[in-house]
């Protein structure tokens, strides 16, 4: 039996101060959101971003779920998401976040089982780019 996607949270690790605008701009759209944290890497070397990256996830303890959003694969956002969900349970990760992939995230998060979510999510971000 699938669960949906109720008491799902997620952490968006990113460079600069992308995960707050990003968040900026779903507050916009869509209104206030609860059960996110943003984390950037300024001034952080990789022991001290998944330091950040875990306090985060701690402070949505309440949730069943964490998604955690990086902004580019490879970077050091990723390594260190990869390094906190290699030995996690309940966390998961979706790379090359985008606008869409929040708000897909956003809008269907309690309406849909999470494998789902995840995958309608990750086809949001890249349906969103095109070349014209």
């Amino acid at each position: 039996m699938t669960k949906l996607g109720r008491g799902i949270g997620c952490v968006i690790v990113a460079h600069g101060e992308v995960g707050e605008g990003l968040m900026g701009a779903v507050r916009g759209i869509l209104g206030t959101q609860s059960g996110w944290r943003a984390v950037t890497n300024t001034g952080l070397g990789l022991p001290e971003l998944e330091t950040a990256v875990r306090t985060a996830i701690k402070e949505l303890a309440g949730m069943r779920m964490v998604v955690l959003f990086t902004d580019m694969p490879g970077g050091s956002c990723h390594h260190a998401c990869r390094n906190i969900i290699r030995n996690s349970e309940g966390i998961r990760m979706l790379t090359g976040l985008n606008l869409m992939m929040l708000l897909e995230f956003f809008v269907k998060r309690e309406r849909v089982p999470i494998e789902e979510l995840l995958s309608l999510v990750q086809e949001r971000g890249k349906d969103s780019v095109r070349l014209s």
